[in-house]
């Protein structure tokens, strides 16, 4: 049966390529035109030049094709032949392409299965790791047009207004401001800390602990604003005290880091500010379970998170 050149030309492209579903549609095409051979031809009918033995690439069949490839002649049984062998092909391909997806769907499940079991056995980790990783992405985008919001793991606890064990109204109000406050100190803090992590030029790091400072004397500055029941005014002048020697904090460890790019957070542990600082907010956190023996979890827990949020250590 004479092929067409265009057609010689598409099986040879595609069985070069293994496109076998195009070499199954170029020979349902011939099944469909007849299958009569006649005397096998020696010439092209186009160009009269003698036909030349040309291999099909892959199959191991050969063609007579026309040297300047006008088409060629092709046997009904390399006909049957190529058929069959894109048939087997075909049945092949479709079996492993099954088992692949076989493969990949027991590779999820192992995947999943994985991750749960290291979830379940390090559960800390998992979350440590994740908050440092998403910590460390914003340490490196703020900027003086950019002043994320920040601390969920540490605000995202907020005080029950209906269910919580303070029932003095006055006290309830009192910790309901002040963790509200703190969700902007905290963000503040973070910043700043993640800012002094990151290394930058030296007029960058000045800039932004001008920002941290602007805005966490504004914190300040409305805490000092808040009505302060009797009872709670020493835990809130140690809240003062405490958020004032923070600011003095981050300004001697940009002073450190201005002097020494190297210098981090461990090399800042005994700094005055810093201690003062932390023991405040430590003192607080034993006044508030002093004040409410019998202070509920989420309350005492939106308490704690937010004081221990607002910590440098």
């Amino acid at each position: 049966m004479w092929i067409a050149g265009d057609r010689l030309q598409v099986i040879d492209s595609a069985l070069d390529g293994g496109r076998r579903d195009d070499v199954e549609q170029l020979l349902a095409d011939i099944f469909r035109s007849g299958r009569g051979e006649g005397a096998v031809p020696t010439t092209c009918p186009t160009c009269r030049r003698d036909l030349v033995r040309n291999p099909l690439p892959g199959v191991g069949l050969h063609v007579s094709a026309c040297p300047d490839r006008h088409g060629a002649w092709m046997t009904s049984d390399v006909i049957e032949t190529l058929h069959r062998f894109v048939a087997e092909h075909t049945t092949l391909a479709a079996t492993k392409r099954h088992q692949l997806r076989v493969l990949n769907r027991l590779l999820a499940v192992l995947a999943v299965t994985v991750l749960g079991a290291i979830v379940f056995t390090y559960p800390e980790r998992v979350v440590v790791t994740a908050v440092e990783t998403v910590s460390r992405y914003y340490d490196w985008r703020v900027s003086e047009s950019y002043w994320p919001s920040r601390g969920l793991v540490y605000t995202w606890w907020q005080i029950p207004t209906k269910t919580s064990s303070i029932d003095v109204h006055d006290e309830l109000q009192y910790f309901h401001r002040l963790v509200t406050l703190l969700d902007d100190g905290i963000t503040n803090r973070l910043n700043i800390d993640g800012v002094l992590k990151t290394r930058r030029a030296p007029a960058e790091y000045a800039a932004l602990y001008e920002i941290y400072r602007g805005k966490q004397l504004d914190v300040l500055a409305r805490m000092r604003r808040i009505d302060v029941p009797d009872t709670l005014k020493p835990i809130h002048a140690r809240m003062l005290v405490a958020t004032e020697a923070q600011i003095r904090f981050y300004r001697s460890f940009l002073d450190a880091k201005l002097e020494d790019p190297s210098a981090d957070l461990a090399r800042m542990l005994g700094d005055p500010a810093l201690r003062s600082a932390s023991g405040e907010l430590h003192v607080v956190w034993d006044e508030v379970r002093r004040l409410y023996p019998g202070l509920d979890a989420e309350t005492g827990a939106a308490i704690e998170s937010h004081l221990c949020g607002f910590d440098v250590i």
